[in-house]
């Protein structure tokens, strides 16, 4: 970084931070020799907090095979208490808030896509979704309902299926699975997330029916009739200079609600030349609280030359809504994240615990409804070694 450079982003950064200091850093899972952890929930969605509680889910290989876990504190708590799930093999595990201080859980293990309650006492019984497939993300809408959506093979290519599921005491039972798509799938359809807003339901994926990634959605207001599946990301599809390909990539979708709107971000590759960048989508306001508007580049100028990885997003019903991914413009991998403000999104700034020597990556976060930022991340050691860490940030003001 030049001096130039480095005195600008502190200045930046000691604008962005706020006098409050960040609450203690927590190692959810400690760094072991030959052991990996992986935050790969599709959306980004390993982190919720509900109620008082806050809870990761992850999967790590301690047992010499990879495997399902779930760490849950209360705010008051000074540690994580932490659980097993999955049946053999375990995938992808990924967590929603439900009702008070309770979550949602959707995971891939050796049965199938799988799904369960949780709460402090960890996860409930299993209930099985598909008998294969994986990518699974899951939400809850307060009026309609909870729902679960997954990537899974549909002959050739692989498809977004969806349904709803019931609360049968302490099980979730899952009602009929009907395709995000009626068309039949021309390509692949992957990483599906959902989020719930006071308009009713979002679900975007990521999908190859022009012969690239691009990001699509589709939308309800009642749970029953979802539109007709249309595209969210911008990324030009056609042959780029030279006659290569068919067009750029979009890839990894995130989805939240922030207020009454919904935001989607996703890793663009449309400015190919410099890798993936951060891009974002914002519904519009009242009716069209469903409808995406036209995209736009969500990180500053200082991330353009060099590519971002792992974008996730969260918003609060009180209108807050922050991005969050991983890039190395400071010489190593450090978390980073942009706050949207009335002028659009802010400068990017990262957390003295999310940055600095070594890598930090992966990043997990949401947003409670007293504006603090609940972040969770994995920490590489210069050994290689992985551990998890989560911090909780007080949000400084727009």
């Amino acid at each position: 970084m030049t001096a130039a450079r480095m005195l600008l982003a502190c200045a930046l950064l000691c604008t962005a931070l706020p006098a409050r200091s960040t609450d203690t850093v927590f190692q959810i899972a400690a760094a072991q020799s030959g052991v990996f952890h992986h935050l790969d929930a599709s959306g980004r969605n390993s982190l919720a907090v509900s109620g008082h509680s806050v809870a990761l889910a992850w999967e790590d290989n301690r047992t010499g095979a990879p495997a399902c876990y779930l760490a849950v504190k209360t705010n008051t708590a000074n540690t994580f208490k932490e659980y097993s799930f999955g049946h053999g093999e375990c995938f992808e595990p990924a967590i929603a808030a439900f009702d008070a201080d309770r979550f949602l859980l959707i995971w891939e293990d050796a049965a199938g896509v799988n799904t369960a309650l949780a709460d402090s006492a960890g996860p409930g019984p299993a209930s099985r979704l598909a008998a294969s497939g994986g990518q699974g993300n899951i939400v809850f809408h307060p009026q309609l309902g909870a729902f679960a959506a997954w990537s899974a093979p549909d002959g050739r290519w692989r498809r977004i299926w969806m349904s709803a599921l019931n609360v049968d005491g302490k099980e979730l039972r899952a009602g009929e699975l009907r395709p995000a798509d009626a068309t039949a799938a021309v390509d692949d359809q992957t990483f599906p997330v959902l989020a719930a807003s006071p308009q009713g339901l979002v679900l975007v994926w990521e999908d190859r029916r022009h012969g690239h990634t691009v990001v699509f959605s589709s939308t309800s207001r009642d749970a029953k009739t979802w539109t007709t599946p249309t595209r969210t990301s911008g990324n030009p599809t056609g042959k780029a200079a030279g006659d290569l390909g068919r067009g750029t990539g979009a890839m990894r979708p995130a989805l939240t609600r922030f207020g009454e709107r919904m935001a989607a971000a996703w890793l663009d590759k449309r400015d190919f030349l410099s890798g993936y960048d951060v891009y974002a989508a914002l519904t519009g306001q009242g009716e069209d609280g469903l409808r995406f508007v036209k995209d736009q580049k969500a990180q500053d100028s200082f991330g353009d030359a060099i590519a971002q990885w792992h974008v996730a997003a969260a918003g609060n019903a009180q209108g807050e809504l922050v991005i969050a991914w991983d890039d190395d413009r400071d010489g190593t991998a450090d978390i980073w994240l942009t706050h949207l403000g009335a002028a659009g999104y802010g400068e990017n700034f990262t957390l003295p615990a999310a940055s600095g020597p070594g890598a930090q990556s992966d990043p997990a976060i949401a947003l409670d409804t007293t504006g603090n930022l609940h972040l969770a991340w994995i920490d590489r050691g210069a050994d290689g070694a992985t551990q998890l860490r989560y911090t909780r940030w007080p949000l400084p003001p727009r």
